[in-house]
């Protein structure tokens, strides 16, 4: 008889367990850490707020509400029908400032865990107008669609006709976008992602989904298009239709993103990191030796720091991807009064900028992904750039990759804690670093 390896031996189901628990605090996810009665240790259950009870089913260190048998005094009324399954927003019940509060505190709590001391500035709230940029989930099962946000667990939808948080257009199009996801998808248990991003003269549109796109889809993309006043609409690679380009505005500069593309999550967001960077611009170019040569943008996207830069000097932005790096490079050229921006795609996780690179340069603006630029960083550190700005979606990585800097010589300036994504767990950091 053939023996079973290891690794392909089935494994045990975890069994479920019905506890009864008292939420001690809200962990870094957002969800209530609750002191598990049974193992000693702790189970995670979203939708408690701190010295709640609840009665809960676990399965691990998870656990949902079966019953919840006492309420604080911080607790309100969602604003959203689908907020206590939806896994868009896992913080609307909790009373406003506490939850600035303990969103401030995740910031303070990463700076502590690396034994740095900063100044923390009060949480900025950036929610603004709402998110600019949304990314729903669609399913066609037969003649019935569900189209939203995945739950908190597994990969259900979260059903809804409207989503409060985003900008008023993409809240109005949800009827359109219905519309478009019964008609490319069909009918046997189909799926699909729809991003939505709101630009200056209207809505771009973007389908991720599989197969070949059809001439039906054409036609009743081009009657959506026409009919909304959409700016494009895109399925996988082909542009389906088209009516004024969707551009956004980096400072002088109009840019037109690419499809799906990332910008930051609300107007507000993204004009509270830039006046830090511009503001550390500004002092760091008064002091710049006369051979220094411009600035470095790394992780550079579609812009949003280097073509505002480029208004004040010569500019070095480096992108992993090609298609916002072209949008960066062709509004560059096309805008009026830019220092020179020159572009280098590289994927800095991969092969980070040498010394030799950096070396020269007056200032440096970081904005990684969520799982930091550790590597980039050590390299920054050893570059002796006079000036670095750090931006981090991740509190854990900031802190660890500002400890980096520290450890090198930089001074560690007031730490900027950014709200954008509203009502959630995530929160953005920016500091000014200055050499010696």
């Amino acid at each position: 008889m053939k023996r079973r390896s290891r690794s392909s031996s089935p494994q045990r189901a975890v069994p479920e367990r019905t506890l009864r628990v008292t939420a001690r605090a809200i962990g870094a996810r957002g969800d209530s850490i609750c002191p598990d009665p049974e193992t000693g240790g702790s189970v995670f259950v979203p939708g408690l707020l701190p010295e709640e009870t609840a009665d809960i089913v676990a399965r691990g260190e998870r656990g949902r509400i079966r019953e919840r048998l006492t309420t604080s005094h911080e607790r309100i009324e969602p604003f959203c029908s689908v907020a206590e399954k939806c896994g868009g927003c896992s913080l609307q019940h909790w009373q406003g400032d506490a939850y600035r509060a303990w969103k401030r505190d995740l910031v303070a709590d990463a700076l502590e865990r690396e034994g740095l001391t900063a100044e923390l500035l009060p949480l900025v709230d950036a929610g603004g107008a709402g998110r600019r940029r949304v990314a729903l989930h669609a399913r066609k099962m037969g003649t019935r669609l569900l189209l939203g946000f995945t739950e908190r667990a597994g990969q259900a939808i979260a059903d809804t006709n409207d989503c409060p948080i985003a900008e008023a257009r993409i809240r109005k199009s949800f009827p359109a976008l219905r519309e478009l996801a019964m008609a490319v998808l069909t009918p046997k248990f189909d799926t699909a992602t729809i991003s939505v991003t709101a630009t200056d003269p209207g809505l771009d549109v973007h389908v991720a989904r599989k197969g070949q796109v059809t001439l039906d889809d054409r036609l009743t993309g081009g009657e959506l298009l026409a009919r909304e006043g959409w700016a494009r609409l895109t399925i996988g690679s082909e542009l389906i239709a088209e009516g004024t380009p969707p551009v956004v505005r980096f400072g002088s500069a109009k840019v037109a993103p690419p499809p799906g593309g990332f910008l930051q999550a609300t107007d507000a967001g993204e004009a509270a990191l830039a006046a830090i960077v511009m503001d550390a611009l500004k002092t760091a170019l008064k002091s710049a030796p006369k051979e220094a040569r411009g600035v470095i943008d790394l992780y550079a996207g579609s812009g949003a720091f280097a073509l505002r830069m480029a208004s004040l000097a010569p500019v070095r932005a480096v992108e992993g991807e090609a298609a916002p790096l072209a949008a960066l490079d062709h509004a560059a050229r096309h805008t009026p009064g830019l220092k020179p921006v020159s572009v280098l795609q590289r994927d800095l996780a991969l092969e980070p900028l040498s010394i030799r690179e950096l070396t020269g340069a007056a200032f440096a603006v970081v904005d990684p992904p969520r799982a930091g630029a550790k590597e980039q960083m050590a390299l920054l550190a050893g570059s002796g750039i006079p000036v670095i700005v750090s931006i981090s979606c991740n509190p854990a990585t900031f802190a660890r990759d500002a400890a980096i800097l520290v450890r090198a010589g930089y001074r560690m300036g007031p730490v900027t804690p950014v709200d954008q994504f509203v009502h959630t767990a995530h929160v953005e950091c920016a500091a000014v670093f200055t050499k010696g």
